[in-house]
């Protein structure tokens, strides 16, 4: 069994100057912020983002400051954001600190490998087509295995339960 969802992300991006000046103060500008997360998740984790959600309230900018983003990738799944300020101008950092509801696809093709080789002897490449998949327990996706010596394979993947472990077999 492997458990691709506990795997963190190993995302983060630098955002430029986000601070919105209003009256004699500087506040960050959480609309900057969740353009800068969504359009980073989309091009580091070619994931495409739904919604990004931020703190409401003003929050000054202030160096060290932290606050937590949720984005809901399209098709299902949440990731936890964590934004840290840089300094007191307003620029800022995020990582990925927690996901649901998604799979290291990575993680996956991985443990196929590993377990072709070990089970059955063959060497074998996996792609299960992208870096990211929403799933839930119980639900199931397709992998493809390329081996130069035993040809083609349709892998059938199942997600056994919420905290990421899978189970995985040779279609027939």
């Amino acid at each position: 069994m492997l458990s691709p969802i506990a795997r963190p992300f190993a995302a983060a991006a630098i955002v430029g100057l986000v601070v919105s000046v209003a009256a004699c103060s500087s506040n960050i500008d959480m609309n900057a912020v969740s353009k800068s997360v969504s359009d980073g998740l989309l091009t580091q984790l070619s994931l495409p983002i739904e919604s990004v959600a931020c703190p409401t309230d003003a929050r000054g900018a202030k160096m060290g400051d932290t606050f937590e983003c949720v984005a809901k990738p399209n098709g299902g799944g949440t990731l936890t954001i964590k934004v840290t300020q840089e300094d007191g101008k307003g620029n800022v950092k995020w990582e990925v600190v927690k996901t649901e509801g998604l799979i290291d696809l990575k993680v996956v093709e991985g443990s196929i490998v590993a377990g072709l080789k070990e089970q059955a002897g063959v060497d074998a490449t996996v792609s299960c087509g992208g870096k990211y998949r929403a799933t839930k327990a119980g639900e199931t996706f397709e992998c493809q295995a390329k081996s130069p010596d035993k040809g083609d394979a349709t892998i059938v993947v199942t997600m056994t339960n919420a905290t990421g472990n899978i189970g995985w077999a040779v279609k027939q």
